[in-house]
C-alpha cells in the first residue's frame, strides 16, 4: 500500500438503495460503495466498473487513492471488496477514509529479494510464510512494500518480523518471532519400486485343497 496524491477516482452519490436498485446500477456499469470513517457521516456512492478495474491493474489492491464525492475529495482506502462467488465479479467495496496526519492501521505486502545459499549451494527450498505485515503509521511514511532478502539464508536458517530494518516511523504489529520466511532441507526422494527382470517368472501362488488344508 501506498499514497499516491496523482491517483484519484470520481464517484457519484447514491439516492437509491436496496438489492433492486444496487442491481440495476451494476447492469450500468456501476458499482455501489459506502464510504466511513474520518469523523464524517457514512456516505453511499457509485463508482464506475472499469475505471476502478484500471486503478486495481495499475496500482494494486493496497494503494491509497483520493475519492471525489459530490465535490469533495478525499484519501480513501479499500477496506472491504465483495465479489459474487459464481461470477466472480465485484458487487460491492467499502471505503474508508484516511487522515493524512494521524497514524492507522494499514497491510503492507512483502517483496522476497535475493536467492538464498541454502537453495543455490545445499538444494534447499525456500518456504515464505507470511505474505504481508499489519503495520501502523502515517499514510506518507507508508511503504509501498517490504523487502526481504533472504541472499544469506542456509538450510534451517530463518528471518522473523524482529529481524526487519524498517524506518522508525513504521510500527510492525505482528510478533517479533513471527517467521516470514525459512529454508528447509530437500524432502527425500522416496526408493523406486524393483523392477522384475524381463522374462523372470513370476511367484506362483498355490492353493490348498480340502484335503491338505485337513492333513
Amino acid at each position: 500500500m501506498s499514497l499516491d496524491s496523482t491517483i484519484s477516482l470520481e464517484a457519484k452519490t447514491r439516492v437509491e438503495r436496496g438489492k433492486n436498485a444496487s442491481r440495476r446500477q451494476r447492469a450500468q456499469g456501476l458499482v455501489p460503495v459506502t464510504v466511513y470513517g474520518g469523523g464524517k457521516e457514512t456516505e453511499s456512492a457509485n463508482i464506475v466498473k472499469h475505471e476502478f478495474a484500471a486503478l486495481l491493474r495499475g496500482h494494486g489492491r493496497n494503494v491509497i487513492f483520493t475519492l471525489n464525492v459530490g465535490g469533495s475529495a478525499t484519501p480513501v482506502k479499500i477496506a472491504d471488496m465483495q465479489v459474487d462467488p459464481v461470477k466472480g465479479t465485484l458487487i460491492h467495496m467499502d471505503l474508508m477514509r484516511i487522515s493524512l496526519t494521524e497514524k492507522s492501521k494499514f497491510e503492507v505486502s512483502i517483496r522476497i529479494v535475493g536467492e538464498s545459499e541454502g537453495v543455490k549451494a545445499l538444494g534447499g527450498v525456500l518456504e515464505v510464510v507470511t505474505h504481508s505485515l499489519e503495520v501502523r503509521c502515517l499514510p506518507g511514511d507508508l511503504p509501498s512494500s517490504v523487502e526481504v532478502d533472504v541472499t544469506t539464508l542456509s538450510v534451517g536458517d530463518k528471518i522473523k518480523v524482529g529481524d526487519l530494518k524498517l524506518d522508525s516511523k513504521v510500527e510492525v504489529l505482528a510478533d517479533s518471532e513471527t517467521v516470514i520466511a525459512t529454508v528447509v532441507a530437500p524432502r527425500a526422494e522416496e526408493p523406486a519400486a524393483e523392477v522384475a527382470p524381463e522374462g523372470a517368472a513370476e511367484p506362483e501362488v498355490i492353493k490348498k485343497g480340502k484335503g491338505e488344508e485337513a492333513a
